[in-house]
């Protein structure tokens, strides 16, 4: 990954800004509107993509290809009804900095530099990793 170095001239930019590098900086909300997170900058160089015809997934990343799809279908499942809906929103709040004596979920991922449990700023990342760990675990 290149790194880059942003002047005070440029505070956002999004998008790809040659054929082969794309810039983008994730701004995370809550369910009102106001940002609680902003991530650094990032800059990603597209070298060698993968063919998939010639070298599709196979073993153990086929396995966690089928869980993680699993895992959307349910989460899309689960959020569509209010009641699903309202019952993620309280867990994803019990879990954020800034509710007071917040801790992490139990099934939320182990992060391996810090060694303690992510706390996520995005509501439908949290639910998809969450339903994933769950049913990781089931099997």
């Amino acid at each position: 990954m290149a790194r880059a170095r942003y002047s005070a001239l440029i505070t956002d930019l999004q998008g790809a800004t040659s054929p082969d590098s794309i810039h983008r900086q994730k701004h995370y909300r809550d369910a009102r509107g106001r940002i609680i997170g902003v991530a650094a900058p990032e800059i990603y160089k597209v070298t060698k993509p993968r063919n998939w015809k010639y070298k599709p997934a196979a073993g153990e990343e086929l396995a966690n290809q089928k869980l993680w799809g699993k895992a959307c279908y349910l989460t899309a499942k689960a959020l569509e009804t209010e009641e699903g809906y309202n019952y993620w929103q309280k867990r994803f709040e019990a879990q954020l900095y800034a509710t007071r004596g917040s801790k992490p979920d139990p099934f939320a991922t182990i992060d391996p530099k810090t060694k303690c449990r992510k706390r996520y700023a995005r509501f439908d990342a949290f639910v998809r990793a969450i339903i994933r760990n769950e049913l990781k675990q089931k099997s």
